[in-house]
């Protein structure tokens, strides 16, 4: 959360620090965060390309994606319905 929120801030290279650390320590754990991060910061492509490594890694995260405020600049990309289909989330 931390890279979120200094991105949020503005705070210079701190966002981008937090989440190196992030990815060079969990990046086969926390998948769908790091997805988090990635969608907050407005980088679509980066946040499905980790949600769909969190899907493959089956990451308990992915459980509270529909309602994940994070994650709601990813609602208009028809990729996020495909994957919902895929999780059986879809309405």
């Amino acid at each position: 959360m931390l890279a979120i929120i200094h991105h949020a801030e503005g705070h210079g290279t701190e966002p981008d620090a937090a989440l190196a650390a992030l990815i060079a320590k969990h990046h086969d754990s926390s998948a769908y965060q790091i997805g988090q991060i990635h969608s907050a910061r407005g980088e679509t492509e980066l946040a499905f390309q980790w949600l769909e490594r969190a899907y493959r890694q089956r990451d308990p995260g992915l459980t509270e994606m529909k309602c994940d405020p994070a994650l709601r600049g990813l609602h208009a990309d028809p990729r996020w319905e495909v994957l919902l289909c895929r999780m059986g989330l879809a309405d």
